[in-house]
């Protein structure tokens, strides 16, 4: 079944996510919770269920053969006792499904946060996530209490049994006294239908487990059912012998089903003749990546019609049209396996050689080469191990191997330094040699040598081209757009013109420019498999991972302390389930006492005493429906806060943990949010539905055990002493079990991870169609714990099925013994029924108990799971209440003697004994290649990692001695891949700020950000959607964005990490021009690779291997001359590509 939903999730067209807002979220909820609760009731629910009604069918057989009129009388009673079940089962299927889709809502805030951790920390916007996550949690205790009322009643109306029996006591007597009906018969059909009665009660206990199975099979067979418009699997449609690659739009219409009334096209028309290169350039959302979307069909215009070779793309099968293309995105998107399987998504059955060819031809070879495991490392969730280089060109490889026809490259060098730009645009200039390829570009020099160039501005081509032709028009849209980002390297590089004849690669020797091992952990999206563990002196990697390993033993104690709050509630919700564990032996007494009635001879003596039993049957069908609805509703109230006082802990507790227990591949997102979910769920039916069922256990064996103790004490000491038999078994079964509940709760974690991957990249996964590669994925993960518990499952049916078989020969025993009890004169008939039934009945209650041993199972799990992360303590302390709690900063930042690694490859040191001294209010630039550390230090800043020696110190003050929320709240970082959250523009932008932050100046700060024009011209403006992690905006509005929400958070220390790389010429000059201004002032940290964007920084730091090699401004640095590192980096950007000429 998951790989079922998974498959349908994975069918589904882009335009449905837009539409339905299904977050990541949602999808691990289903794959993990919601499977396992469908897994729950079939494996173990559904076949107790089949039993009992069974038992019923069966006595029922019994009584209509030995006495059918007494049957026929009870017969309709029964099905009378089914109808209400049913009415409330229905009403609990509602309420069930209500409660999932109010915690999916907690689900999608608790994984964005956890996903983007790094800004979460960085905003200090822990207290807002905790706070939205438990209001959104609030709505799904209340309707937890109206499922515990409903399910009172549904469980109460069992006490109807009772009332059948008022009458079926009185019908009895007439039997024997009219009918000449045989006390014994009538025995035994009243055993007979008693013994019905108690199984079709117990089969009608599972209701609330069915309901909520149905629930969640209802949210996966909606999806699994659904077939999507742009149907990948539908096989149907042409496919070309030969294609050409000519691709043409015409006349096209669109506009995003998300925002049906922004038209992103208006009548556009495009042609892409075969084998060219068409380039296209203009502003953040101006619909340049919509051709590429459009093009491969993740959505269908409108009007108009897109041809390929002169045939509709609608008419061409889909999965075989996207085979035809390979994608380069502007955030590449890379999975949570090694960097061979990476590539191999765009080829699957591609050779080693291959793979080494595409990596070449991407200029990824040498840097994979020098890593230790080579083409075998770990990426890590979405490809947190690499730097943006590096990942980018790992994507390149993947697009390069698959020899499309058509190449799509959107912004797909945006994250390269500029010698790593300049080969790799060597290598894709190569690759496209003979194909159709369409680049998304802002740096113009990128694509000069295009075939033709297309400048589309609000949805329309409005100027098409060649470079040469399109200059020739001095005041055309392109020529502008060249002018602009030409003025900026103009003025770079006046003084450094005459000796750029001599700059070549005698001066890049100072700094290896193939030197690009992976040095760096990307401070953007979080991890999932790096084994990271924050080091300080007094604490090992290795002391680390064992900490981490050990779980606390689970305590039931422990529990019920989180659960004192509700005391008044546990005192009600346990004398209810005391006093319905009396109902039993109490019901079983009368009946015992009752059928003794039958073999008296005063016909009034008859009626006399059948007149008692009857009205205390039914007094106890009365007394079981009220006392039912008091213990579930009690019991629901403390499950209910319980669960919600948990995940509001466990986030709590989890977001002040270090980044380095995120790396950990047990703790990605998606088994983070399944953590969240799953536990707290099994300790709700722990404390709510399981508490209950012990509580009532206890009072029910211990009232019979004394009764029948009381009654004849002889055969019940027999009785009971052989329950420990039946005990064993069941303590077996649970052994079994517990190993079982072990390799599930890791299948599943495995199940989640993938599907948090996959959503994530779906795009990706769609353009590759890659959907039955994550599919095996999914199976490989979870076979081996399948045929595990396959295997144990047949142990646990055997345990189940000695231990009935055991009760039964119990039985016998008991009989046997009583009928010589009573030869010898020790007990009389009555006592021996009294006995058997008090007994007997009590056994089937320890016996329905036991069968919940696997609830108990997962509980025990739970609590430890829990705790493990309750009493786990960070390595790096965010409120420490000894912290200095700083006011205000003046931001000078100074790095002392830096020895870094990142824990994931600690034998490869970032820094050794690295200095860099950063002055207040000024501007500090750090360049260089990638891989040599410059994010790395924006990390040690934000103390995301601390450092294994040397010291970091903000104001003069080791980093490490600040309550470290204070601290970072005066620093606002802004990172090369922007992460907004699933709420509106609005919100994202006041993410992080004061709650004082009115309207006037969240839309300054979009103004400065070149945001707010953007913004205005959506329908909703500031209450415009982003969807889940901004994906309904394009990359360059949620840079913008993101900038907007640095700005307003009002900073001392700003760090800038690629701020700008995403964005078009004029929002980069406009958006830099803001940040130069909102600089001043302020210390600054910028990380840039277009180092025209930091000409104008106090101070440049060039960084090679983990040193300084140069430090200055930016006229002291070029007057160094071509033997300068700064010279020879500038240098190689004045240098175009693939041409001796320069732009001008």
């Amino acid at each position: 079944m998951r790989a079922g939903y998974l498959k349908a999730i994975l069918r589904q067209d882009v335009g449905y996510f837009d539409l339905h807002v299904t977050s990541t979220a949602e999808v691990i909820t289903s794959v993990s919770n919601d499977s396992l609760v469908i897994q729950d009731v079939l494996s173990e629910k559904v076949p107790n269920f089949l039993m009992n009604v069974a038992i019923f069918v069966g006595c029922y057989m019994v009584a209509f053969i030995m006495l059918w009129r007494l049957a026929i009388v009870g017969f309709p009673f029964a099905v009378v006792l089914v109808i209400p079940g049913l009415m409330y089962g229905r009403g609990l299927i509602g309420i069930a499904r209500k409660i999932s889709e109010e915690y999916n809502k907690a689900g999608t805030i608790a994984e964005q946060a956890i996903s983007s951790i790094r800004t979460v920390y960085s905003f200090v916007g822990e207290s807002k996530t905790i706070a939205e996550f438990s209001a959104a949690l609030q709505v799904s205790v209340k309707l937890g209490l109206r499922q515990g009322l409903a399910k009172g009643l549904a469980i109460g109306s069992n006490g109807i049994v009772f009332a059948t029996w008022s009458f079926m006591s009185y019908y009895g007597s007439r039997m024997v006294m009219y009918h000449d009906a045989p006390g014994g018969t009538v025995f035994i059909v009243a055993a007979a239908i008693a013994m019905g009665g108690l199984s079709l009660g117990a089969s009608l206990s599972n209701l609330k487990y069915f309901s909520e199975a149905c629930a969640a099979g209802e949210r996966i067979m909606e999806v699994m059912k659904r077939v999507p418009n742009i149907d990948s699997d539908n096989l149907e449609g042409e496919i070309l012998e030969k294609v050409t690659g000519a691709v043409e739009f015409r006349h096209v219409d669109f506009a995003y089903p998300s925002r049906s009334d922004t038209m992103v096209f208006k009548d556009l028309c495009l042609d892409i003749p075969a084998g060219k290169t068409v380039a296209l350039v203009g502003g953040s959302g101006s619909g340049k990546s919509t051709v590429i979307a459009l093009l491969q069909r993740f959505y269908d215009p409108l009007g108009g019609e897109i041809l390929l070779d002169g045939i509709s793309i609608d008419k061409l099968q889909v999965k075989w049209l996207r085979s035809q293309m390979g994608l380069v995105s502007q955030e590449p998107a890379l999975f949570a396996t090694t960097i061979k399987e990476n590539i191999l998504f765009g080829k699957e059955d591609a050779s080693m050689d291959e793979v080494i060819d595409a990596a070449k031809a991407s200029n990824a070879h040498s840097f994979i080469s020098q890593l230790p495991q080579g083409y075998e490392t770990q990426v890590g969730e979405r490809g947190v191990q690499m730097s943006g280089g590096q990942k980018q060109r790992i994507a390149i490889a993947r697009a390069i191997i698959k020899a499309p026809r058509i190449l799509l490259l959107d912004e797909a060098t945006s994250a390269l330094d500029t010698e790593s730009e300049r080969v790799v645009q060597q290598a894709i200039d190569q690759a496209a040699v003979g194909r159709s390829s369409i680049v998304i570009a802002h740096r113009l020099s990128t694509i000069r040598n295009a075939d033709l160039i297309a400048v589309v501005q609000n949805g329309e081509v409005i100027e098409i081209g060649s470079h040469d032709q399109l200059m020739e028009n001095d005041i055309g849209h392109y020529a502008s757009l060249v002018h602009l980002q030409q003025i900026e390297k103009e003025k770079t590089l006046d003084e450094a013109n005459s000796n750029l004849s001599t700059c070549a690669s005698s001066s890049i020797s100072n700094i290896d420019i193939y030197s690009t091992s992976s040095h760096r952990l990307s401070f953007v999206s979080r991890s999932s498999s790096a084994n990271s563990f924050t080091q300080n002196h007094t604490l090992l990697a290795g002391e680390s991972i064992v900490e981490e390993k050990k779980l606390p033993v689970p305590s039931f104690r422990r529990l019920l302390a989180l659960n004192l709050p509700e005391w008044r509630q546990a005192i009600m919700g346990c004398l209810s389930a005391i006093l319905f564990g009396a109902v039993q032996p109490v019901y079983a007494f009368s009946l015992g006492s009752m059928v003794s009635v039958y073999f008296l001879t005063d016909h009034n003596e008859i009626k006399e005493k059948t007149k008692i039993y009857a009205l205390c049957f039914l007094g106890l069908s009365v007394f079981t429906l009220l006392i039912n609805v008091s213990q579930h509703y009690n019991f629901a109230y403390m499950g209910e806060y319980l669960t919600k006082r948990i995940r509001e802990r466990m986030l709590s507790k989890i977001l002040t943990f270090e980044i380095g227990w995120f790396d950990q591949d047990e703790n990605s997102s998606g088994a983070v949010c399944s953590r969240l979910a799953k536990d707290a769920n099994a300790l709700r039916s722990l404390v709510g539905d399981r508490m209950a069922l012990i509580v009532q256990t206890m009072s029910a064996v211990t009232i019979a055990c004394t009764m029948g103790m009381v009654i004849a004490w002889r055969l019940a000491i027999v009785m009971i002493a052989v329950q420990p038999i039946i005990i064993i078994c069941f303590y077996t079964r649970r052994v079994l079990l517990k190993s079982m509940s072990q390799k599930a709760i890791k299948a599943q974690g495995e199940s989640s991870k993938l599907a948090a991957e996959a959503v994530s990249n779906l795009r990706t996964i769609t353009a590759f169609s890659s959907q039955d590669r994550i599919l095996k994925m999914l199976e490989q993960a979870q076979e081996g714990p399948r045929r595990e518990s396959i295997r144990q499952s047949w142990f646990a049916g055997i345990g189940l099925g000695t231990s009935q078989s055991l009760t039964t020969c119990t039985w016998a025993l008991d009989f046997w013994y009583g009928g010589k009890l009573i030869s010898q004169g020790y007990i009389t008939a009555k006592a021996l029924f009294e006995t058997f039934m008090i007994l007997v009945s009590t056994g089937r209650v320890i016996a329905d108990a036991g069968s919940m041993t696997s609830d108990l199972v997962k509980g025990s799990e739970a609590i430890g799971s829990v705790f493990a992360i309750l009493d786990r303590f960070t390595t790096i302390e965010p409120e420490d209440p000894d912290g200095h709690n700083p006011e205000k900063i003046t931001g000078h930042v100074e790095l002392h003697d830096i020895d870094f690694a990142y824990p994931a490859r600690p034998n490869i040191m970032i820094f050794r004994a690295f200095s860099l001294n950063i002055d207040a209010g000024k501007s500090t630039a750090l360049v260089g290649q990638s891989g040599s550390g410059k994010s790395t230090i924006i990390g040690l800043i934000e103390r995301f990692y601390n450092p294994l020696e040397g010291v970091v110190e903000i104001d003069g003050r080791d980093i490490r001695s600040y309550q470290l929320r204070s601290l970072r709240k005066h620093i606002a970082l802004v990172s090369q891949e922007p992460t907004l959250f699933a709420g509106t523009i609005r919100e994202n932008i006041a993410y992080g700020a004061s709650d004082t932050m009115d309207e006037s100046q969240i839309i300054e700060a979009a103004m400065a950000a070149n945001a707010h024009e953007f913004i205005s011209g959506l329908k909703d403006g500031y209450n415009t959607w982003c969807g889940d992690r901004g994906m309904q905006l394009s990359g360059g509005q949620k840079q913008r964005i993101a900038i907007a929400r640095a700005i307003l958070k009002n900073p001392t220390i700003l760090l800038l990490d690629e701020a700008t790389s995403a964005l078009d010429s004029q929002s980069e000059k406009a958006v830099q021009d803001a940040l130069e201004r909102v600089m001043i002032g302020r210390t600054s940290v910028v990380v840039a690779h277009r180092l025209r964007t930091i000409q104008n920084c106090d101070q440049i730091a060039v960084l090679d291997k983990g040193k300084v090699v140069e430090k200055g401004t930016h006229q002291s640095l070029l007057a160094k001359g071509p033997t300068g590192a700064y010279f020879s980096l500038v240098s190689l950007q004045r240098r175009p590509h693939n041409t001796t000429q320069t732009i001008n």
